[in-house]
């Protein structure tokens, strides 16, 4: 079967599941994700394990168009009222995760050392790792639930802006933990110094190239003077798309860049709104249903048995330090009582950077002692944060009072 009837076959069961979904009041990424796991090579042998490979860029580019409308949310005027609540609640909803779960790894590793064919040393690694990566959130499933539901308020304003910055708080702290690792493995790559600056490096190199891309949008825009919609298309998907492309050859991330590129955007161009209203019209149905659908593709649902206790341990702990952080983050800002009860349902949806720091580990010689069953359990978690993020964020914001469109025609 060739790469195109793949990928067509692909899209219209999945939109047929997310409308279905839909018709029951449901968010319709859960029938992407469920599709692209249902046809995963892992799953069902209707894909083949090449299509994934052939299907990178493509997913690249989705997560770039997603990640800069996360930037676009972030309006300055819009979220300044709320900028102190979201700074304590990215730090705790970070931190409380990572610190739940490396505490309790260790201590289900002393209390059942069976479940861990190694020492306490290669244990302490392992834990490390887990909770870093549980810090991150997919802004991609939040925004699609916001976008579908039509939701705005004070609350849907603190998550997008968690949900944004605590992506950047979890690739500095993984990237900290692991040059703390790598110092304990004696890695030669692993000097401390160099790893906590090549951390501050992606970040401050993302921001400028996003910024870069962002003046050189509205230079072609002043330039081109083109008033057509099509027009206005071909702009922002090549320059985004030029942004990946940059981001690649220089080796920064990607997605900070794009966000960096639609904060920028947001708050600075005097054609914000037509973009995003472009993108949201004409772009955005079909980057979420590409963007989820791929998603799937890449979960192995037949991981979950395997490591069933270490994955739930994981989901349950990074659910409870998410909601913790959350709450006494929101206290300490002395933050409304809706945004200290709601925001962190939308925490929960995990994948994208979180799939992509752990295979780079997983390629890493100097943890191939824990990589397999690293994999096993972000993988199987991703699955399950994944499938019931979405739901929780919908009800969290349901809530607050803050979908406007909560009871949609069926």
């Amino acid at each position: 079967m060739n790469t195109l009837l793949e990928i067509g076959l692909l899209l219209i069961i999945g939109y047929v599941a997310g409308w279905l979904l839909h018709q029951i009041n449901l968010p319709r990424i859960i029938g992407y994700i469920a599709t692209g796991i249902l046809f995963s090579p892992d799953t069902f042998p209707f894909i083949s394990p090449e299509f994934l490979r052939d299907t990178e860029p493509l997913m690249e580019v989705c997560m770039a168009f997603i990640a800069f409308e996360v930037g676009g949310a972030l309006k300055w005027s819009r979220i300044k009222k709320h900028e102190k609540e979201i700074i304590y609640i990215t730090l705790l909803a970070s931190l409380f995760p990572f610190i739940l779960i490396t505490l309790g790894i260790c201590f289900m590793g002393i209390l059942f050392p069976g479940l861990f064919p190694f020492g306490s040393l290669i244990l302490l690694l392992l834990a490390l790792q887990l909770g870093a990566l549980a810090s991150p959130t997919e802004p991609a499933t939040t925004l699609a639930i916001m976008h579908q539901f039509k939701a705005k308020g004070k609350v849907t304003d603190s998550m997008l802006g968690v949900v944004s910055l605590d992506d950047t708080l979890g690739i500095i702290l993984f990237s900290i933990v692991i040059s703390i690792e790598a110092f304990f493995t004696g890695s030669r790559s692993g000097v401390i110094t160099n790893a906590i600056l090549n951390s501050i490096f992606q970040v401050v190199a993302s921001i400028l190239l996003g910024g870069g891309m962002a003046f050189l949008m509205e230079f072609v825009s002043r330039i081109v003077k083109r008033k057509e919609e099509g027009q206005w298309i071909v702009i922002i998907a090549s320059l985004i798309i030029l942004c990946i492309g940059i981001s690649k050859l220089i080796h920064i991330d990607e997605l900070l860049s794009s966000m960096a590129m639609g904060i920028i955007i947001v708050n600075k161009s005097v054609h914000e709104a037509k973009i995003f209203k472009l993108i949201e019209r004409y772009t955005e149905d079909l980057v979420f249903l590409f963007f989820f659908l791929l998603s799937g593709l890449h979960l192995n649902i037949a991981t979950l048995p395997h490591a069933a206790p270490l994955i739930l341990l994981f989901v349950l702990l990074r659910m409870v330090g998410k909601y913790l952080g959350a709450s006494i983050g929101a206290r300490f800002a002395k933050a409304d009582r809706a945004i200290r009860k709601f925001t962190a349902g939308g925490l929960v949806p995990q994948g994208g950077i979180v799939i992509g720091l752990v295979l780079s580990v997983y390629q890493n010689e100097a943890f191939k002692d824990i990589s397999e069953i690293l994999l096993t359990t972000v993988m199987g978690a991703t699955i399950i944060n994944e499938l019931i993020g979405p739901v929780m964020a919908k009800q969290a914001l349901k809530k607050a009072g803050e979908l406007k469109n909560s009871e949609n025609k069926k």
